[in-house]
């Protein structure tokens, strides 16, 4: 099930990561166009210089330090992935935020100095699409890009675990961002017994190619099942339909949560 060593996201305690394939299912394009926002010009030069000679990316203007710059090159650009770090995200303000919200095509990869479950909620809570350590070997990089820019969310299985386990985490995305809002019991009850095995799967982190394995279906049934779910519970990424079983699970577990078949 699990071919972490040859899809790892990064070593350690997270070695066995793999990227989440949500609703966007179409092919990532021959070229990844591709801007840099980190406070740190040195580590924003390393990353440029490691990206800028793979055949498929295009790195597009210079990178960008300056908080109150972003969203003027982004609208000048509009790079499929930005990758931005921590500090640089702690700089911007709500209409930088807001216009990443408004505009997903525009991927987002947080980059940050330590991978831990606070970070994870970070990214959920600004729905961003995955998350980097800053030591990251280009290889992961290169990986995590392509991940994203085909609208997969890269996420350390372990790190997801961790946070979903803590009882606080909703609550915390839930009083940051009032546009997170648990499922209603009248919506996760419009979901059906094989939807309600794939949301749990999804909290298990399993990929779609898991699922399908796990329910003995195909792939693509896989697909239509959470195409109906995200309608259901009026989301549009995997993450959210996490968030949203988590705190309606709070007062009727989502069924489905049992051992492996």
């Amino acid at each position: 099930m699990h071919a972490e060593q040859e899809r790892g996201v990064w070593s350690g305690e997270a070695a066995n990561s793999v990227p989440f394939h949500p609703a966007e299912f179409a092919e990532a394009p021959a070229s990844i166009t591709v801007m840099i926002a980190f406070a740190h010009k040195a580590m924003a030069l390393a990353w440029r210089s490691g990206l800028e000679n793979e055949f498929d990316i295009e790195i597009k203007g210079e990178a960008v330090a300056d908080a109150t710059r972003l969203l003027t090159c982004l609208k000048q650009h509009h790079p499929q992935v930005l990758l931005l770090d921590r500090a640089l995200l702690d700089r911007l303000d709500a209409v930088s935020l807001r216009w990443m919200h408004c505009n997903p095509h525009v991927r987002v990869l947080l980059v940050v100095e330590h991978a831990c479950h606070h970070a994870v909620t970070g990214v959920l809570r600004h729905r961003f699409h995955g998350l980097l350590p800053a030591t990251s070997p280009p290889a992961i990089r290169l990986k995590a890009v392509h991940a994203v820019s085909r609208g997969e969310l890269w996420l350390s299985r372990w790190l997801m675990a961790k946070v979903i386990s803590d009882p606080s985490w909703p609550l915390g995305l839930a009083c940051a961002d009032e546009s997170v809002v648990p499922a209603s019991p009248n919506a996760m009850a419009t979901l059906t017994r094989r939807e309600l095995q794939v949301v749990a799967r999804l909290r298990r982190g399993c990929s779609n190619k898991e699922i399908a394995r796990e329910l003995g279906v195909m792939e693509d049934t896989v697909k239509k099942h959470l195409k109906s779910v995200f309608a259901k519970l009026g989301v549009r990424r995997r993450a959210q339909v996490i968030l949203k079983s988590s705190l309606s699970s709070r007062s009727s577990p989502v069924e489905g949560a049992c051992p492996r078949q």
